[in-house]
């Protein structure tokens, strides 16, 4: 004889999201950079901010899992920003950006503290690797 007897089946808690601040000076490689980002349901914009020291202050009030910003900005720039988050707040990642894909800024990112470094002509393809790489515990099978 069978045991039909229903059991409760487990609620899965939703996934947290990765929460994520955008620095760019520049409004149309900010409005791409929401474009790549808002294509992954587990990340969730946090925070946009214009320049290094806005990006640092709103890092640092909302403590945001990721901060991606771009290298060159007026004032205080993507190298700076990721070096003073990694004194802060070491547990918040960072990506730096940039138009130019040069070795010397990968390496001098790195140097800075930047978890990575992508060029923005790559960001569609080298976004998706890196996330799976920083926050493999959120990671999806279609990202």
């Amino acid at each position: 004889m069978r045991n039909d007897v229903s059991r409760p089946v487990a609620e899965t808690a939703p996934a947290r999201k990765i929460r994520v601040v955008l620095v760019d000076d520049s409004v149309p490689a900010m409005t791409f950079l929401v474009h790549v980002v808002e294509t992954f349901p587990r990340v969730q914009i946090a925070g946009q901010a214009e320049d290094g020291l806005e990006g640092f202050a709103l890092a640092a009030w909302l403590q945001p899992d990721l901060v991606i910003t771009d290298l060159q900005m007026p004032g205080f720039n993507g190298f700076q920003l990721v070096e003073l988050l990694r004194q802060k707040y070491p547990a918040i990642r960072s990506i730096v950006t940039s138009a130019h894909d040069s070795p010397t800024f990968h390496a001098a990112s790195l140097k800075h503290g930047a978890d990575a470094f992508i060029s923005k002509r790559c960001l569609l393809d080298e976004f998706p690797r890196q996330l799976n790489r920083l926050f493999p515990d959120t990671a999806e099978s279609s990202t």
